[in-house]
């Protein structure tokens, strides 16, 4: 079939080849690390400098991901659309390390201590960094918070630290939501557990895992044109299995995913299938540990601490938010905080943003959810 003209476009192109207007900005949180943001600020033909006070929402993105992921879709299926032509100002963040957001004050791309970072460092510094700037740049008290899979470990992290920060979320929104993740089934990061991939990548000097760079964006399209099976059986090994995706666009999504994060981050997530406790990195000694966190073992993140009106979106067939798992994180919340379940019977975990089908499943419902949210 003919290349569809969406492969390897980017967030910028494919915002506006559909007519919409983006804008890009940058974050710098207090480490020095520069996060590429975008905000869509208007609805398609709304005319620039319409004098209202718009409220907004805010997009964080899956583990190996970016913003990109919530305008893969175009206007009628993608969330991101959705929420500019229902007239919320809607901005989007990049953590550290993915294709948007590898600059950084002081710190060379290519150093080891550029790569030193995890989702805690996602938490406690990218999260608070792009909300505060969120609201810097529009003038608005509170925001809405949709984050996907790793855009919601860091938030529940995130939340549970910094009340500050928390104060000015007015709901979250948790897709695919994870904190606990010692039954998740993603082949790669349990086979990665397993062999101890981060001894060896150490070993190795690998700090980046799945850079842009190495071609794999050139390579995946060719490899999804010529053969969608292997394409999609490799895709399953990573997330597992997803039921409402556009096979046909399969070339477009790997020629923008992944969009890469450090070895470290991986390492945290697999440390966290091995033990059953949500905490920090685990530096892998007592001598280490008491080095970077003044006690021998992590702290553990506490949930019990999250005080944001919470809405989970959950998919039976995810296979790194695993239902178990999710079970445990209801558990875990204090009273009322949890506002809404939605749980999918069929949605796998990449569902939430490709599928053809979320609009009609959950698009409209997280709508108007942050629509009775917003002050």
């Amino acid at each position: 079939k003919a290349r569809d003209p969406d492969v390897g476009c980017d967030m910028t192109c494919m915002v506006e080849s559909r007519g919409y207007a983006i804008e890009r900005h940058y974050a710098t949180t207090p480490d020095g690390y520069i996060l590429g943001m975008f905000r869509m600020p208007r609805a398609k033909g709304e005319q620039a400098g319409s004098a209202r006070k718009k409220q907004v929402v805010y997009l964080n993105h899956a583990l190996l991901d970016s913003s990109w992921a919530f305008v893969c879709n175009g206007p009628s299926e993608s969330l991101g659309f959705l929420l500019a032509d229902a007239g919320y100002d809607v901005w989007f963040g990049n953590n550290r390390g993915n294709q948007y957001s590898t600059n950084h004050s002081f710190l060379a791309l290519d150093s080891k201590a550029y790569w030193d970072f995890s989702y805690d460092q996602m938490a406690l510094l990218d999260l608070p960094t792009h909300i505060e700037y969120v609201l810097a740049a529009t003038g608005a008290k509170t925001l809405s918070y949709i984050g996907h899979s790793q855009g919601t470990i860091q938030a529940f992290a995130g939340f549970s630290v910094n009340q500050t920060v928390a104060s000015k979320v007015n709901i979250f929104v948790a897709l695919a939501p994870v904190a606990y993740v010692h039954h998740a089934q993603s082949l790669l990061i349990r086979l990665m557990m397993e062999l101890r991939m981060d001894v060896i990548f150490e070993r190795l000097g690998i700090k980046e895992f799945l850079p842009q760079s190495t071609g794999i964006q050139q390579i995946g399209p060719l490899i999804c044109e010529a053969s969608p099976w292997v394409c999609d059986r490799i895709l399953q090994a990573v997330v597992g299995p997803s039921h409402h995706m556009n096979g046909s666009r399969l070339d477009v999504y790997v020629s923008e995913t992944p969009s890469g994060t450090s070895t470290k981050n991986l390492v945290h997530w697999g440390q966290g299938m091995r033990s059953e406790v949500f905490q920090m990195f685990d530096e892998g000694s007592i001598a280490k540990n008491v080095a970077r966190y003044g006690q021998a073992a992590p702290p553990a993140y506490d949930l019990g601490q999250v005080r944001v009106p919470t809405v989970l979106v959950t998919g039976r067939k995810d296979y790194l938010a695993n239902p178990r798992d999710v079970s445990r994180l209801v558990a875990s919340l204090p009273p009322g905080v949890l506002r809404r379940h939605i749980d999918l019977p069929d949605y796998a975990h990449l569902d939430f943003t490709w599928s053809v089908t979320a609009k009609t499943a959950f698009y409209d419902q997280v709508l108007s959810m942050i629509r009775e949210a917003q002050p």
